[in-house]
């Protein structure tokens, strides 16, 4: 199974890849690690495949001129048009860059999704926002997997960051989004269309598990691979 870890940068992409990774190889799977993030320094696994040997964003903007932004969609365009080695194991976990807006919603986003078959999404949602802010994160995650094209899976990261008190809170709101229906108030535009979206994910977020996880610690990782084998369970139900 070939499993894409997506999320905003910070949310803990790299870290999940490799503890996740560890934590599969210790169940007996075999379990390859692919990095596409061609911007970062260090990585915590050892790749079977690092787009850095093929270019960093560090070399073009010092070959084309580039500033960072420009640096890296430009390192996205050499990505889509990179050969990615097609790996046989349990598991394939595909690292990619920090920049999720760039790797989602650029053109080349979607030609590099598709030199992966049988593709699971892992989208993390970041804890230490609140739970105040998931609700935005949640639409960020349903925009990505749509965009791309692929089923994703949802996960809320570093819950060890967190007091008991504010995953409970996290916890409560995944089974029933209504809790904060009260406390968001919008106005102007915002409160036009805050109805119709609320009322899609007090559909959607309670229709979906959505495991609590801490890729530093391993709490949840049981709760994810449970996750990874019903999606690709014959209904294809995520339920």
């Amino acid at each position: 199974m070939n499993v894409i870890i997506l999320g905003p940068a910070g949310c803990g992409k790299s870290l999940l890849t490799g503890r996740f990774g560890d934590y599969l190889q210790r169940l007996g799977y075999s379990v390859k690690f692919l990095n596409l993030d061609s911007g970062c320094l260090s990585l915590p696994y050892r790749c079977d495949f690092d787009i850095r040997e093929k270019f960093t964003v560090e070399e073009i903007m010092r070959e084309e001129g580039l500033g960072p932004s420009g640096a890296i969609v430009r390192a996205m365009e050499r990505l889509s048009e990179a050969k990615i080695p097609n790996y046989v194991g349990d598991f394939v976990l595909v690292d990619t860059p920090g920049q999720l807006e760039v790797f989602a919603f650029h053109k080349s986003g979607p030609k590099i999704v598709d030199q992966f078959s049988n593709l699971v999404g892992v989208f993390i949602l970041d804890a230490s926002i609140g739970v105040r802010d998931l609700p935005a994160a949640y639409l960020y995650s349903l925009a990505t997997g749509y965009r791309l094209g692929i089923d994703t899976i949802n996960i809320i990261n570093k819950i060890d960051m967190l007091e008991d008190r504010e995953v409970e809170r996290i916890r409560d709101y995944l089974v029933n989004p209504t809790i904060l229906k009260e406390e968001i108030r919008t106005k102007g535009v915002l409160s036009d269309i805050y109805l119709p979206v609320s009322e899609l994910l007090q559909r959607v977020v309670p229709a979906q598990r959505n495991p609590c996880v801490s890729a530093r610690s391993g709490e949840g990782f049981s709760d994810l691979l449970d996750m990874l084998h019903e999606v690709r369970c014959a209904c294809g139900d995520m339920t």
